[in-house]
C-alpha cells in the first residue's frame, strides 16, 4: 500500500478576545466621521529624501494595537527592518502617532472616524523616506452595516534613489461586509485616483478577501492597470483567513512571505523585499 501523504496543518493567527471586542464595539456605538480637511496626520522626520532601489516592506493589520507592550515590541522589531510599513486598524491619538514614528521615520495616518473616546481609527503608512507630494485618503463607498464605521485607502508617493521614477503606494483597508459589486466599485474608485501614475505601484493591505471568488475579482480589477498579485510560496493561511494581499506593477519581487512569528494581532503580517526597477 502506498504511503499516505500528510499535510501540515494551516497556522492560525490568535483570535480577538471577546472582552476586547465588546469594549471596542461600545466605543463605536457613537462615532464622528473625520472630514477630508482633517483626515491626514503626519509625524516624524525620515532619514532619507528617497527610497533605495531595493526596499523591505511590511503589511500588517495591527488590530488597534490591542496587544499592549508585547505588540509594541513586535511593531518596533518589524519597523527596524522595513523601509515601508503599511498598517491597517491603526487606532491612535496624535501623541500616540509619535510612538509609531521613531527617529528616522515618517508616519502618515489617514483617519476615517473618531470614536466615542476621541481616538481616531484608520490606515497608517510609515516610511524611512519623505513622502513626495500630498498624501490622499480615499473613503470606501459603503460603511459597515449597523455600526456605520468606515474604512479607507491611503495613497502616498516616494522618490526613488538614482531614478526619475516615483513609487506610488496604496495602503488599503477594504470594507468587510459589502456586496461584490460594491467591492469592485470601491477598487475602481481608488484606481481612478492613481490611474495616471506612470511609475511603479505597490498596492497592498487588508482586502478582506474571504473567498477565492472575491480575490479573483480583485485580481481582475487591479490587472486593468497592470497590477499583479504576489503569490507567496508556502502561505500558511487558509482561504478564509488570507485577507491581506500585495499587488505590484513594474516592481521585481525578490522575496515575499507570511511571517507567523508575530503573535499580537489576529493577522499575520506579510514581509516582502522589492526591487523598484
Amino acid at each position: 500500500m502506498a504511503d499516505r501523504k500528510t499535510s501540515k496543518p494551516k497556522k492560525v493567527a490568535p483570535k480577538r478576545p471577546m472582552g476586547k471586542v465588546l469594549q471596542s464595539v461600545r466605543q463605536v456605538m457613537r462615532i464622528t466621521h473625520v472630514s477630508e480637511e482633517e483626515a491626514i496626520w503626519q509625524w516624524g522626520e525620515p532619514k532619507s529624501k528617497a527610497l533605495p532601489e531595493i526596499i523591505d516592506v511590511g503589511i500588517w493589520n495591527i488590530w488597534k494595537g490591542s496587544g499592549g507592550e508585547a505588540f509594541v515590541s513586535e511593531y518596533r522589531r518589524m519597523l527596524a527592518n522595513c523601509h515601508l510599513l503599511l498598517a491597517q486598524e491603526a487606532l491612535l491619538t496624535l501623541k500616540a502617532l509619535a510612538q509609531f514614528a521613531p527617529a528616522g521615520y515618517l508616519a502618515l495616518h489617514g483617519a476615517t472616524y473618531r470614536r466615542k473616546d476621541g481616538i481616531r481609527d484608520g490606515v497608517m503608512t510609515v516610511s524611512a523616506a519623505h513622502a513626495d507630494g500630498q498624501p490622499q485618503r480615499i473613503l470606501c463607498l459603503a460603511p459597515e452595516p449597523l455600526l456605520n464605521t468606515t474604512k479607507a485607502s491611503l495613497v502616498s508617493t516616494y522618490k526613488i534613489e538614482n531614478s526619475e521614477k516615483v513609487l506610488c503606494v496604496v495602503n488599503i483597508h477594504a470594507t468587510l461586509l459589502r456586496r461584490p459589486a460594491t467591492a469592485v466599485r470601491e477598487l475602481e474608485q481608488v484606481l481612478s485616483y492613481i490611474g495616471d501614475h506612470s511609475g511603479p505601484i505597490l498596492f497592498a493591505g487588508d482586502f478582506n478577501t474571504f473567498s477565492k471568488a472575491y480575490i479573483n475579482e480583485v485580481d481582475r480589477v487591479l490587472s486593468s492597470i497592470g497590477l499583479n498579485r504576489v503569490l507567496m510560496e508556502g502561505d500558511p493561511r487558509t482561504t478564509t483567513t488570507a485577507l491581506d494581499q500585495i499587488y505590484v506593477r513594474d516592481i521585481q519581487v525578490l522575496d515575499a512571505r507570511v511571517d507567523t512569528t508575530y503573535q499580537h494581532s489576529d493577522h499575520f503580517p506579510i514581509l516582502a523585499k522589492l526591487k523598484l526597477s
